[in-house]
């Protein structure tokens, strides 16, 4: 009983000591119970939503944190308070916040907490801890080097023009200053990449966990109503068996109702439910087989699923639109071996590929896409080729650029060939390569080992 009441008090002096510490750093620092409410914060929260701590505690952290996401108020299960109590899992996401002076975007961090120790009577507590950092200034840096970038990259425009018309020791500079723009373009594409990366994956892993559920549901009791509208409409044909002659009031109702068409059609729809769910099933594991977001290191995949996965994902984009019609996707598999690869960063490059294979199409009277996959040596080869208006070679060398796009502003970055080529050459010491014939179309073929280690051609 002593050695316990000795924990007890080394425990509240520890407690005191990080109170007062974690009190003194800028992070808001929150743990709430099982309800979502607030237990204890630090002073920075208090600073924050400006409310004393009195105020806050035992209140709704939903209600006096309201967030928003994309310019849109974030619903209450999406809050990371309710995504950390309901999935006991942590997560980190940017949301804003609307004081009443101004607008701060909040870098969230958040788990779930689950303490029970028997020495110093605390049995099952459970919640979670959110730690909240204000990001504005960050964002706003960023944004000013965005702005700096771009004036950076006018000047050395400007600067190299120069060079060309003066002497060869301004020609030098030029090429120092080049180099240093490319190794910032290098910079900030490894930035955008992982951001954009980790944003795809959990946006669509996220989306097929929340349809899963529902889907599941719907599926699962799908196979039970089928038998129970089976019994009932075996119980309805005794009833008409052993009493043909119902009375008029009923009889009216029959055939008002066309009961005989009810009757054959009924299970027709409940088979066609069935199908229906079986396929949104089937979109989910793509989805799922899309986003590979616990697969971090190289992994022995099936290429085709991947690549179905993908095609499955731009489903919608192959369909018929006003300026041309159905793209018509032509599928020459191989006989492939399991390899060796990230998965998710694989299928992150035939959407980049495909996706530009389509935009190729927009005008075309017989669109058209062929994939095909081919085994060559101890490498396996992905030829995915367009029937499209093709490009001209000087447009061809700077396709893997960064930041260099042939699309409108808005429809492209110039980032997602650069990134493909990283992927494809520098994580799986592979090959990406394009040829295109104007007129004729283009055609992208990668190249990878089969085992990672094997790279010899």
């Amino acid at each position: 009983m002593a050695n316990t009441d000795h924990q007890v008090r080394h425990l509240r002096s520890t407690l005191s000591k990080m109170e007062i510490a974690l009190g003194a750093v800028r992070e808001c620092i929150v743990w709430t119970d099982r309800q979502g409410r607030i237990k204890w914060c630090n002073e920075a929260l208090e600073v924050l939503l400006e409310q004393s701590r009195l105020m806050l505690l035992s209140a709704s952290l939903q209600q006096k944190l309201p967030l928003w996401l994309d310019g849109e108020a974030l619903p209450s299960r999406l809050h990371p308070v309710t995504i950390a109590l309901e999935t006991h899992q942590g997560g980190k996401q940017r949301y804003e916040f609307h004081s009443a002076e101004q607008t701060h975007t909040l870098e969230i961090s958040w788990a779930f907490v689950n303490i029970d120790d028997q020495q110093i009577n605390v049995e099952n507590e459970e919640g979670s801890v959110l730690v909240l950092r204000d990001v504005t200034q960050q964002c706003l840096a960023e944004r000013q080097l965005q702005e700096s970038k771009k004036n950076l990259e006018e000047q050395v425009i400007r600067r190299t023009q120069e060079v060309l018309e003066t002497n060869a020791r301004l020609q030098k500079e030029s090429q120092q200053l080049q180099q240093l723009l490319t190794e910032l373009q290098n910079t900030q594409a490894q930035l955008i990449h992982a951001e954009k990366m980790s944003s795809l994956g959990q946006m669509v892993a996220g989306v097929a966990h929340e349809i899963n559920n529902p889907v599941s549901f719907i599926h699962g009791n799908l196979s039970h109503l089928h038998m129970y509208t089976k019994e009932i409409l075996g119980i309805l044909q005794l009833y008409q068996k052993h009493y043909p002659n119902p009375t008029s009031e009923i009889q009216d109702a029959v055939e008002q109702a066309d009961l005989e068409f009810i009757q054959s059609d009924l299970l027709k729809i409940l088979g066609s439910m069935e199908l229906g769910t079986d396929r949104i099933r089937e979109i989910v594991l793509s989805l799922r087989n899309f986003s590979r977001l616990d697969e971090a290191e190289f992994k022995a995949v099936n290429l085709h699923e991947g690549i179905e996965s993908t095609l499955l994902i731009l489903q919608h984009r192959l369909k018929r639109t006003l300026s041309r019609p159905e793209i018509l996707m032509m599928r020459n598999y191989g006989d492939l071996p399991l390899v060796e690869c990230h998965a998710g960063q694989l299928n992150q490059v035939f959407m980049n590929i495909l996706s530009n294979a389509i935009d190729a199409l927009d005008d075309s009277q017989q669109p058209q896409v062929t994939i095909q996959t081919s085994v060559i040596g101890e490498w396996v080869e992905i030829a995915i080729a367009d029937n499209g208006a093709g490009m001209p070679e000087s447009i061809r060398q700077k396709i893997f650029d960064p930041f260099f796009t042939t699309k409108p502003i808005g429809r492209g970055t110039g980032m997602g060939m650069s990134i493909s080529y990283q992927l494809i050459v520098d994580k799986h010491h592979g090959k990406l390569g394009c040829c295109s014939t104007e007129g004729q179309g283009t055609e992208f073929f990668i190249q990878i080992p089969i085992c990672q280690g094997q790279t010899s051609s």
